[in-house]
Parts: structure tokens; sequence; C-alpha cells
């Protein structure tokens, strides 16, 4: 398990909402971004886009946003939209916590460094879920839950409910499903069906031409009308 460290934007307020106004932002080099809280209206923010692509290539998930004066507030990532044709955030959505009230979150899973043992007995590791959704105080909330997998044999699965979390944290995805699998590459080979092979004289056979008949009787027609 990965507690986290303190991740810090620097953001400013933003008057004007809309699409042109968040245009004028992003042109500007920031993110226009929006900060919801229980019981009030979202706090418009802009957002410094050389330091959020640098925040992004971190796990994390709770940020502490630091607007000029001096104010700091807590906060969870809930949501980005991307610019997939330029690469960019284009909006970040995030939510406001409180110390003393639980949150959920989605938090990613990842393996152990050691591989696991029937991986050197012809296993492959699949990792079934990615991402496992919690409940906890936002100070006990990880940034990433590792996996033990070193001692997992070809065949053997680890569930959710199998999982070791950090004191005060409560998985809310379902008991049920599975995390990490050792398959049997063997078998996977097997399982793939063959191409069935072409029948006989399949590659050589031309498609017949619908019509031709039809079509060489009425230009002989013509010729014909043509003499007379």
């Amino acid at each position: 398990m990965t507690n986290k460290a303190k991740h810090v934007l620097n953001v400013s307020d933003r008057a004007v909402k809309g699409s042109a106004e968040a245009r004028r932002v992003r042109a500007q080099g920031l993110i226009p971004a929006v900060v919801y809280s229980k019981g009030a209206t979202g706090r418009a923010i802009s957002v410094p886009a050389a330091e959020w692509e640098a925040l992004s290539q971190h796990e994390f998930n709770i940020v502490s946003l630091e607007f000029e004066g001096g104010e700091e507030v807590r906060a969870l990532l809930k949501d980005t939209q991307r610019n997939f044709i330029k690469g960019t955030t284009s909006h970040i959505d995030f939510l406001e916590i409180r110390k003393d009230v639980a949150i959920e979150a989605e938090v990613p899973v990842h393996p152990g460094f050691e591989q696991p043992v029937g991986c050197s007995r012809g296993g492959l590791l699949d990792q079934v879920l990615h991402t496992l959704k919690v409940e906890c105080l936002p100070d006990a909330l990880p940034e990433l839950i590792e996996v033990d997998v070193s001692k997992m044999e070809v065949g053997d699965l680890i569930h959710v409910s199998e999982l070791v979390l950090p004191e005060g944290v409560t998985a809310k995805s379902h008991g049920d499903l599975v995390v990490f699998e050792v398959i049997d590459s063997t078998k996977m080979a097997e399982d793939i069906p063959e191409a069935p092979a072409p029948a006989e004289g399949d590659a050589a056979a031309e498609p017949e031409i619908v019509g031709a008949k039809e079509k060489a009787e009425r230009a002989a027609e013509r010729e014909e009308a043509k003499k007379k």
C-alpha cells in the first residue's frame, strides 16, 4: 500500500463562466476547472496547464488547491476531460473534502514487483481489475494499492475480498470480482481455433457475371435492327 504525498496546484478564481471564457482561459495556458462542494454552487477556477501535466505523471487522488492570498482547499479529483486531437486536458472537476467526512474514490491497483511463481511454470499474470472503489477518511486514502502476487500458481485467482487494505479503508467494489489471475499459457494456445482451410477450387473460383448473357442478346438485337 502507498499513502499519499501532498500534491499542490496553484489556482485562481474565474469570475466568468461559459465556453467563450473557457477558450480564453485555455489560450492563456490555463485549464478551466470547477470545485464542487455539498450544498454550494460549483466554484469556477483556473489551473496552470504546465503544473497539471507535471502532476498527472504521478498517481494521486487528493490535491491541495492553493489560491492567491493563502487560501487552501483540499479536493478529490473527480473527473477530467481530454482533447484527444491535441493530447491535452480541457477541463477538470474537483470535489472539496473535509478531514472528518468519509469519501469514496477509485484507487489504482498494481501488482507487486515479484513475478508469480506460476509464471516460471508456463503461466501468465492477467490483471482483470485495474481500479478499486474504496471508502475511508481523506487522510487514510491510499494513492495506490499494491498487491503481492508472488505466491500465485497457475490457475490461482485473487479476489477483491482477499485484498489486504490499509486500516480504515473499506472496499466498495464487489468482493467476488477477480483482481488477478495466473493463466496457463499452454492451454491458451490450444484454445485458439485454427482457421478453416478453403474448399478445393475456392481460391480459383471466379465470381459469376450476372446478366452477361442478357446483355449480349440485347446487343445482338440492336445490331440486327441497324441492318434493317
